[in-house]
């Protein structure tokens, strides 16, 4: 595969060893060729950060709800903490990484969520992949906050799945994998059952009728979206298991895997 988009989740980043492991295995594969992108969320810490300075987040859909003072903590722990975080490990295992936003460039360009329901919350319009591009061809791996920017300038927090999501679509990506702390699609949210494969429609299916809730709605709406642009494969897993990317590369079996189509189909919900 020549092109590799993951979606480093906030979720992830909490497992001490577990996380670095992640990072660590990332970089040993990036060493043996491909052009590989990361996009990475912050959730736990922007709730860290938030509850230190005494403020509630409230969440709808998935989505965390941002006002004026969220925004201004997503953006220093995304810009300022994690995606540099990242970036140092790759590069102490021999990995070039550069530590950027989608603010940058104008990558993602944004516009309010639900006509502002959510506060600055975004939902892109535009990826612009000039920035992407000329990273790999200069052998980094970016790693992306995921942030946009309005056409009148202003800021917008981005969903991380949703934003992986479309990146992958806008750059044509072989592989798009969602590394979260679940160890892939299940029928219902008590189920211990995962789903090992699921087309776009049984995807859609599972949000349409509350089988898929909370942070796993953005996932599935993110496989659809990066499939629709072009993306093979997306596979939703833990990136808490030991091995992961190496068993995706291989096409073995590991979390759940979201197609486009196959024949013969059986609806999961």
């Amino acid at each position: 595969m020549d092109k590799i988009v993951i979606k480093y989740g906030g979720s992830v980043q909490k497992g001490g060893s577990a996380a670095d492991g992640f990072l660590d295995e990332l970089a040993s594969l990036a060493h043996t060729g491909g052009s590989w992108a990361v996009v990475h969320g912050g959730g736990a810490e922007i709730s860290e950060w938030l509850k230190r300075v005494g403020h509630t987040s409230e969440f709808k859909n998935g989505q965390r709800i941002t006002d004026d003072l969220t925004l201004a903590v997503v953006e220093m722990v995304l810009c300022g903490r994690v995606g540099k975080r990242i970036a140092r490990h790759l590069a102490a295992c021999g990995v070039r990484a550069a530590s950027v936003s989608g603010e940058d460039d104008r990558m993602l360009v944004a516009r309010p969520l639900d006509r502002g329901e959510y506060g600055h919350v975004g939902e892109i319009e535009t990826v612009n992949t000039g920035l992407l591009t000329a990273l790999w061809e200069q052998g980094y791996v970016p790693v992306v906050a995921p942030l946009g920017v309005g056409a009148d300038g202003r800021v917008y927090n981005i969903n991380a799945d949703v934003a992986a999501g479309q990146i992958a679509g806008a750059l044509g990506a072989d592989l798009l994998v969602l590394a979260t702390d679940v160890t892939g699609v299940k029928e219902s949210a008590d189920s211990a059952t995962v789903i090992p494969e699921l087309t776009v429609a049984e995807a859609m299916a599972m949000i349409r009728t509350g089988c898929a809730v909370g942070g796993m709605i953005p996932k599935l709406t993110s496989a659809a979206v990066a499939i629709a642009g072009g993306v093979r494969t997306v596979v939703i897993a833990s990136g808490e298991e030991p091995g992961l990317l190496a068993r995706v590369m291989q096409g073995q079996s590991a979390g759940t895997r979201i197609v486009g189509n196959r024949e013969g189909s059986v609806h999961h919900a």
